[in-house]
């Protein structure tokens, strides 16, 4: 195949007309473009052929971009017979970088850190809307663009959104010596043999729970763990990723350490309307309205939540009473709570209950557990 050596350009309010500048008459014999595609310099345009009327063999050469742009109007068809001078399609000249990973534009290619002009702020690619790929940004108008669609698609399906805590919402982990042989507890180690080991035990009924509770609600993974801890305990929650599939938002992708809510903007860029959230921390949500705050789930002790935001408090608190359980969940709750901060004197009160008031919740977290696994 041979290439065509120089494109004929013809400026027309700021859209740009390629034409046939053989000095014979073409055929086309295929289009590889469609009208609103993005181009970039060497992309291929279309084929065709200069010697159709020869009864040998034909030489097939091919029509490639010039620069980036958008196409704009393909102005022949497959089989047309195009006369010299006459035009072939028109596009604008430029790229919008509406999509970028690693500073590289993923439409015409272009480095956007050596760009001559300096770094181009990704061209408007701003927005990063995969969990687990941070790096791959898209521009706001695309964001809605992909928002949209994503709102239609879970309409039709007839579901909403649920956020899901990890650490002590639908498990509980610690890094301290634990026995073996103690059933129902995973052992793992993130970084290789001779890294730290940790076990992990499911909240009684959280199977049962993400089974029913899929049926109504695409489930993702929300969690201050680190990304191969996440993708671990997402693995012993759903081993063939029927309920998470990918989604899995980890520490890493995280904007703010110490918030969530920095990531709902892009994840919803047309806005968090259709999502719920359980977690067992109402802070790390800055309360927000659509948060369910789960009692959170104790069983080894004095580990709290090993994950934790540094500043947070990590310790063991087997004293909080509020929040719903699993089995509450499963059942169906409605929540009625406004956005008002607690006041530190009123999260005070019952940091140091007596004796009689432990035995009690004793009680009551044994028969929750019973419930939730019978959920």
């Amino acid at each position: 195949m041979t290439q065509v050596s120089e494109n004929s350009l013809i400026m027309t309010d700021k859209t740009t007309l390629i034409s046939n500048i053989e000095k014979s008459a073409i055929q086309i014999s295929k289009i590889k473009v469609k009208e609103g595609a993005s181009l970039y310099e060497g992309k291929i345009i279309l084929f065709y052929h200069t010697d159709f009327n020869s009864k040998s063999k034909k030489k097939t050469k091919q029509l490639k971009a010039k620069d980036a742009g958008v196409l704009g109007s393909v102005l022949v068809k497959e089989q047309d017979v195009v006369e010299p001078g006459k035009g072939l399609y028109t596009y604008k000249s430029g790229c919008s970088h509406s999509t970028v990973i690693n500073d590289l534009c993923a439409e015409c290619g272009i480095d956007l850190q050596k760009d001559e002009k300096g770094p181009l702020a990704g061209g408007g690619a701003s927005v990063p809307m995969v969990h687990t790929i941070p790096s791959l940004k898209v521009s706001h108008e695309q964001a809605q663009i992909l928002g949209r669609a994503d709102e239609t698609r879970l309409i039709e399906d007839r579901k909403l959104v649920l956020l899901v805590d990890l650490d002590q919402t639908l498990i509980h982990t610690t890094n301290d010596n634990i026995p073996p042989n103690i059933k129902d507890i995973h052992h793992f180690q993130l970084n290789g043999p001779r890294s730290p080991w940790y076990h992990t035990r499911l909240r009684p009924g959280t199977h049962q729970f993400l089974a029913s509770i899929s049926k109504w609600y695409e489930l993702h993974i929300c969690t201050f763990g680190s990304r191969n801890y996440a993708h671990q305990i997402a693995h012993f929650l759903d081993a063939q990723g029927k309920y998470f599939s990918s989604r899995i938002l980890s520490r890493d992708e995280c904007f703010d350490f110490h918030s969530k809510t920095a990531n709902l903007k892009a994840l919803f860029p047309c806005g968090d309307n259709m999502v719920c959230i359980i977690d067992d921390r109402e802070d790390v949500w800055n309360y927000a309205l659509n948060l369910i705050h789960v009692k959170p789930y104790h069983f080894f002790r004095h580990t709290g939540d090993i994950n934790a935001p540094p500043g947070l408090n990590k310790s063991d608190n087997d004293t909080l009473e509020e929040g719903y359980t699993i089995a509450q969940l499963a059942k169906g709750v409605s929540i009625k709570k406004s956005n008002a901060k607690p006041s530190s004197s009123s999260s005070n009160s019952n940091s140091v209950p007596n004796e009689g008031e432990r035995k009690k919740r004793k009680r009551e977290e044994l028969k929750e557990e019973e419930e939730e696994e019978e959920v």
